[in-house]
């Protein structure tokens, strides 16, 4: 009797595999199955045309013979070397491409948002908050990205996070530009106008340039917000437009001007 079982078992079995073996087959060769449509969304930074050409897709091409045989490939219909393709486009933060039954595939993008730039020798080097590498130039961006400066790296790769030894120096230079930007956004009187660039020292010490000629240290760790504002009431009402100097936050003192 056991081996009766094991016999009808074996048989089941196999018969479940044959029958997914003819489903897969239909799968791949059946030309109802061909790509005939592929959609692009989520992406400001590229065109549909230079995504789709990234993920080596073709209209005509058969979307499951591309699957790979692992679960998110087979259970979620996802075209993972196409991915992979796609994410070497430096702006490309996130992607997801899907195989829409029964000859669709949609391709799922989200961009990295540049943040500032840093100087490499006489490269320009603009990067995103978490200092992945958007874009390498002998010329300075266009548009309002300002300038860290403080970063130690040993080399970038377009597309890769540049290589240093405290990425999270980055990400605080970044929360100041953001703070400037937060403490412009009501005001007519704008701090960014006249930032020159942010100096990150460490992660509890940091200087910006103010029109060249006024340098502000502060802890960009503590109380960051009301040291961006009240820099912006001291710079634009308490110091005229011919002084020069440091302005010096300390603890909970109050900030002293050093004119030079």
């Amino acid at each position: 009797m056991k081996k009766k079982k094991r016999s009808k078992a074996r048989f089941k079995i196999l018969l479940a595999l044959l029958a997914l073996a003819f489903v897969l087959l239909f799968l791949m060769f059946a030309p109802i199955f061909n790509i005939k449509y592929i959609e692009v969304i989520g992406s400001e930074k590229y065109t549909d045309e230079e995504i789709i050409a990234a993920s080596g897709i073709r209209i005509g091409d058969n979307g499951f013979r591309k699957l790979k045989i692992t679960p998110e490939s087979l259970f979620e219909f996802r075209i993972l070397d196409s991915e992979e393709g796609i994410k070497r486009l430096s702006y490309v933060n996130t992607c997801k491409v899907s195989i829409v039954f029964p000859d669709k595939v949609l391709i799922k993008i989200t961009d990295r948002k540049p943040a500032a730039y840093l100087v490499y020798f006489d490269n320009f080097i603009t990067v995103d908050e978490q200092g992945f590498v958007l874009e390498a130039a002998h010329s300075k961006p266009v548009g309002d990205l300002k300038e860290i400066r403080g970063i130690d790296f040993s080399r970038y790769v377009l597309g890769g996070q540049l290589e240093t030894s405290n990425i999270t120096l980055i990400r605080v230079g970044v929360d100041i530009i953001n703070a400037i930007n937060r403490s412009d956004e009501n005001s007519d009187i704008k701090l960014a106008d006249v930032l020159d660039w942010v100096d990150i020292i460490n992660e509890n010490d940091a200087m910006l340039s103010l029109d060249n000629r006024v340098i502000v240290r502060f802890d960009p760790k503590d109380k960051l917000q009301y040291y961006i504002d009240f820099t912006k009431e001291i710079f634009f009402k308490k110091i005229s437009t011919q002084e020069s100097g440091r302005l010096e936050f300390s603890g909970d003192q109050n900030p002293s001007f050093i004119p030079d």
